[in-house]
């Protein structure tokens, strides 16, 4: 068994700029202006995968030296902000605040006002800063920003919080029709400028699992209901998701039927995960939700390690992991040893231990897939299904090729990860 090295905690956390690349496509009005240094540059211009004839709707304003000395901020920001409004004629700038700047205290928020004023344009301030326990926590930033900016209301609505594609939001109208609900809202919408009212009346559900710091704005300054949810991913979600809507606004009905048609449709992705080992190491936040359908669709989950479990916030997608260890912010070495022990068939895992399990000999699946793919609903379930099945069989293919020739996987020396091992040794006086 392979030590934990409990004395070293090791965390694989992706950056929080990656919202960036779901965001500034469903607002096309907007400008993502990053305030940071050459690597937050680099990640937006090669992890965003933007194409050389595009024209991209975000960038970075780079830190330099002088700036980091004490530079006023807004001197430095201003003429950038100016040269963005000049260029791409967005609606709305949202400031973005990486490591440098929250480590260094420099007061980037406290410019949007100005910015705004001078450029006539709004700007939403927001933190992408790789303090939060999860990448996927930027998007999160930028919705606070957008409710701290949104309308009082006294009406009875509904706000659907969370970006999501066109087939998704079209469920849900669908859905909220049919069962008599008020017309929701989505925020984000196409347009930045778009922001529902909020208030007292709100219900706000929530679509994903990581958007926990809006929610609890909303429901302490406005006084918005977020009503205890199982969030929206594979059959079983999308029903309760459903029944929570309907519940909140004083109805009763039953999606018993829905799902169990779901769950018909899904059988070809179903059957090659029933049965099989799947376990969780990634860094997304979805990993309870995932959990929970995959278990629901037949697969066995021996343990889900995640980022951050927001205990009233996840409540729900808790109890129904009922008997699954789940592994809060564990220690890498620890998964490690975990998943030497457990050998599951599929491990869900983050880019920065992809490639080493890849070596240890699992078969992995990027959690990243997981933001990027349009998996809410019913309408999304088989997608969701999908991505799972099509790592399991590709696995099952390149372990039938490997058996006809005779090949086999060697495993990595997992000794080569461990921190002390490329510890600088100290000068001899």
């Amino acid at each position: 068994m392979f030590d934990s090295g409990a004395d070293v905690i090791e965390r694989d956390d992706f950056c929080s700029l990656a919202p960036i690349g779901w965001l500034h496509h469903k607002m096309q009005d907007s400008f993502f202006l990053v305030v940071g240094t050459g690597s937050c540059q680099g990640f937006l211009q090669t992890a965003l995968g933007v194409m050389i004839f595009a024209q991209p709707r975000f960038g970075t304003a780079v830190l330099d030296e002088d700036d980091l000395a004490g530079r006023d901020v807004l001197t430095a920001l201003l003429p950038v902000a100016q040269a963005v409004v000049a260029e791409h004629a967005p609606k709305a700038i949202f400031l973005g605040s990486t490591c440098t700047p929250e480590i260094l205290k420099m007061n980037v928020a406290g410019c949007a006002p100005a910015i705004e004023r001078e450029t006539g344009v709004r700007v939403y301030p927001a933190r992408m800063d790789g303090f939060d326990a999860s990448y996927t926590e930027g998007e999160d930033h930028v919705l606070l920003a957008m409710v701290e900016r949104s309308p009082t209301g006294n009406d009875a609505n509904l706000v659907i919080l969370g970006c999501l594609s066109p087939i998704e939001e079209a469920e849900i109208r669908l859905e909220c029709r049919a069962m008599g609900l008020p017309v929701p809202s989505f925020l984000p919408d196409e347009s930045a400028l778009n922001l529902p009212p909020i208030g007292e009346k709100t219900v706000i559900a929530p679509v994903h699992p990581y958007l926990y710091q809006t929610c609890a704005y909303a429901a302490r300054e406005r006084g918005a209901r977020i009503p205890p949810m199982v969030f929206p991913y594979g059959p079983d979600g999308a029903r309760a998701f459903y029944e929570t809507l309907a519940a909140a606004f004083g109805k009763s009905v039953s999606y018993e039927e829905r799902e169990r048609g779901a769950w018909a449709s899904c059988e070809r992705e179903v059957e090659a995960l029933r049965g099989r080992s799947i376990a969780f190491c990634s860094d997304a936040l979805l990993e309870l939700s995932m959990a929970r359908t995959l278990r629901a669709a037949g697969a066995h989950v021996p343990f889900v390690a995640t980022p951050k479990v927001y205990k009233k916030f996840h409540a729900l997608e808790s109890q129904r992991l009922a008997g699954v260890d789940v592994l809060e912010a564990p220690d890498r070495f620890a998964v490690f040893a975990r998943l030497m022990s457990e050998h599951p068939d599929l491990v869900v895992a983050n880019l920065n231990i992809a490639n080493a399990l890849e070596g240890m000999g699992f078969n992995v699946k990027w959690s990243t897939e997981l933001t990027f793919q349009p998996i809410r609903g019913f309408s999304g379930a088989q997608a969701l299904f999908a991505m799972f099945a099509s790592a399991v069989r590709r696995h099952d293919a390149l372990a039938r090729g490997r058996a006809s020739v005779g090949s086999e996987v060697n495993p990595i020396d997992l000794n080569f990860f461990r921190p002390e091992r490329h510890r600088v040794p100290e000068r001899i006086a």
